[in-house]
């Protein structure tokens, strides 16, 4: 029983008047005058229905439709969540999800870059069915994965695209844009942005590189030199990323490419009798020109021989070549020459002069020693010169 029910029960009707609360009576003061009250009646006992007078000024629990407060704090004496609308410009409508997984998540949560938050938290459409996570950042895991195994495994470590070399002085040489895999302390994909200048010897672009004066008519091979690509911390290759030596490359099965230690190689260029790079230039079929109007013998004027002889041409021919194009003076006419890649082939590639002192220029195979095995049929006076070669797959 209610307090006010107690009281209804004790109390007369001269001290308490019951009655219909929307009606008043007087009643006396204490200075003798009078003031109208209202009536108590059954609405001021508390009851499963409230209304009338005191129902209508009785705030209700969970019917408040808005607040002026610019935060709403829920579990305020505990680990709680606050609804906030600092940072908004405008008013937003907060839509609860309508799935069993899909959490509900804060701007400062969303904003985060730690664990936990931020793209973590948000889903993606993968209709492809290309991911194994729902969200950004699983995906981002899974691709950043797939990126890394490109970058350090075998994949596309052929790749060559460009470093076309030009002659540019007798000490210099220019590389045009491109990009190479370099397979070296990791494999990775280096490039230049423009045609550079690289200038041999150490006192050029790479300090490390070996003097042109170290030796005259001497093939000096051009390398990506992969500690100073790791030193530069950058894919992007300056002139310094260059450097020349005379140390010829070897193929690469594992790595594809022409590599001296985790060096690779994109072209050689041939030094003089003095110390000069002889002039150059490389045609579209990965032809070597040599522009030397002295020409770079490789067998001077002597009797040729009249049974297979080797002919050593590694001086004109780098490592990574197996066909040259020779200059040939015959000093008999009707000369018949036959060359092949082995001393036993019946079967040689001939060539024969038609006239007296006729200068012939053909192409020959050689093996990967760059030698070549060659006779005549009579022992007259011969002169073959190197006019180029074609470079086999760098």
């Amino acid at each position: 029983m209610s307090i006010l029910q107690l009281i209804k029960g004790l109390a007369g009707k001269e001290d308490i008047n019951w009655g219909d609360s929307s009606t008043t009576f007087g009643r006396e003061t204490h200075t003798g005058g009078t003031v109208n009250i209202s009536y108590v009646d059954a609405e001021a006992v508390p009851s499963t229905n409230l209304g009338g007078y005191i129902g209508d000024h009785l705030h209700l629990q969970m019917t408040d439709t808005s607040t002026t407060s610019a935060t709403f704090n829920i579990n305020a004496l505990g680990t709680g969540v606050t609804l906030s609308t600092s940072g908004l410009t405008a008013g937003r409508t907060l839509t609860f999800p309508n799935t069993s997984n899909q959490a509900l998540i804060g701007a400062t949560d969303l904003a985060g870059t730690g664990a936990g938050v931020g793209a973590s938290l948000i889903g993606i459409q993968d209709t492809g069915t290309y991911f194994g996570t729902a969200t950004v950042e699983g995906a981002l895991q899974e691709a950043g994965v797939s990126i890394s195994s490109l970058n350090t495994s075998t994949h596309n470590s052929g790749m060559k695209n460009g470093f076309k070399l030009a002659y540019s002085t007798a000490s210099a040489i220019t590389i045009s844009g491109g990009m190479w895999a370099l397979n070296g302390a990791t494999n990775r994909h280096v490039y230049t942005a423009s045609q550079i200048t690289f200038t041999l010897g150490s006192a050029g672009s790479n300090p490390l590189s070996t003097d042109l004066t170290a030796a005259a008519n001497t093939i000096h091979y051009i390398y990506i030199d992969d500690t100073a690509v790791i030193s530069a911390g950058s894919n992007l290759l300056t002139a310094s990323a260059f450097i020349n030596t005379t140390t010829a490359p070897a193929y690469s099965h594992i790595k594809i490419g022409w590599y001296s230690g985790n060096d690779r190689c994109i072209g050689a260029v041939l030094t003089d009798a003095s110390f000069n790079i002889l002039p150059f230039d490389v045609r579209g079929d990965n032809y070597y020109r040599y522009r030397d109007p002295n020409f770079t013998a490789e067998f001077a004027l002597a009797n040729a021989p009249v049974a297979y002889a080797s002919l050593n041409m590694s001086s004109t021919i780098p490592a990574f070549s197996t066909r040259a194009q020779v200059r040939l003076l015959a000093s008999n006419a009707a000369m018949w020459f036959y060359f092949d890649t082995t001393s036993s082939a019946v079967t040689p590639e001939a060539h024969t002069a038609g006239v007296t002192n006729e200068v012939m220029s053909f192409d020959i195979s050689t093996d990967t020693s760059q030698v070549v095995y060659w006779y005549a049929d009579d022992a007259h006076n011969v002169a073959i010169d190197t006019a180029g070669y074609y470079m086999d797959e760098l």
